[in-house]
């Protein structure tokens, strides 16, 4: 019986330490172009198919930084099938909110698209038509906290390429935006788990957190240590993220631990992760 509590105990404590990933939610895009030029790919059918690619792209850059779950696209795209026409066409009410809160996002995720296209002409040059090809992509996203409903978030993408395949090449070249918007907006975070050594004088010199490979973490990643609360400012609460020490990773256990020694805020550290403040830690440079 006691092994059994035990083992109960040590998957409950685990599981509160465990890296959880950030659950997103992409609305379908909207598209806006007013152009008219006749596009190589002007039908209905090639340019869903580049709507679609270029939201797919988005959806990419997220799944590959490792540490978002996506919500099903069919799931996204009932929820906007049933959003009332509105003056704007990225706009998010908060119905639309509720549900993909429901859903369990924190972050809603909405584009859209001005320019999808892939332009031939033809060129007299002597005797000769001589055929160029250019592909031009235009979008903006927005992205949305579910927990206030407001714009955290916003970014315009944009790239042209020439030749055959250029539109695959336009969001090649996009495609290292994205993942730096994602990046610089959605930092990685981690919590203090322990306090695994430190002085006589009650200054931790080495901390353990819940963060491994599983965010990236790597050995020399420093990290800042702050304390996360929570104020009501004009009857909204408002988080407050206070800086009270650094840190260097050491040694990454797994994918949800790494050792990590501290630089500077010893004593702050270890004095209010004893009095239960919520603490986490950023990444500062890697």
């Amino acid at each position: 019986m006691r092994n059994a509590y035990l083992t109960i105990l040590a998957l409950i404590t685990f599981t509160g330490f465990s890296q959880t990933k950030t659950i997103v939610g992409i609305m379908p895009f909207n598209t806006t172009s007013s152009n008219n030029s006749n596009y190589y790919n002007r039908g209905s059918q090639n340019q869903s198919a580049n709507v679609i690619a270029i939201q797919d792209a988005v959806s990419d850059a997220f799944l590959n930084a490792k540490r978002f779950t996506l919500v099903e696209r069919e799931k996204m795209a009932l929820i906007k099938g049933e959003k009332k026409t509105q003056q704007s066409e990225d706009y998010i009410d908060g119905q639309t909110v509720e549900q993909s809160k429901s859903m369990g996002a924190s972050y809603i995720v909405t584009g859209n698209i001005t320019e999808a296209s892939f332009e031939e002409k033809s060129s007299a040059v002597g005797s000769f038509n001589i055929p160029s090809r250019k592909a031009k992509i235009s979008f903006n996203i927005k992205v949305i906290d579910v927990s206030t409903g407001e714009i955290m978030a916003s970014e315009k993408f944009s790239a042209e390429a020439n030749g055959k395949n250029g539109f695959d090449d336009a969001l090649k070249i996009i495609k290292p935006n994205i993942e730096k918007f994602i990046k610089d907006n959605f930092k990685i975070t981690a919590s203090i788990a322990s306090i695994e050594e430190k002085t006589t004088s009650n200054e931790a010199t080495k901390v353990l957190i819940s963060g491994g490979t599983g965010i990236g973490l790597k050995p020399l990643t420093t990290l800042k240590v702050y304390e996360l609360t929570t104020l009501m400012v004009d009857g909204k609460k408002i988080p407050r993220k206070k800086e009270i020490g650094q840190i260097v990773v050491e040694k990454v256990e797994d994918e949800n631990f790494s050792i990590c020694n501290v630089v500077t805020g010893g004593l702050a550290i270890a004095t209010k992760s004893e009095a239960g403040a919520n603490l986490k830690c950023e990444i500062i440079s890697e």
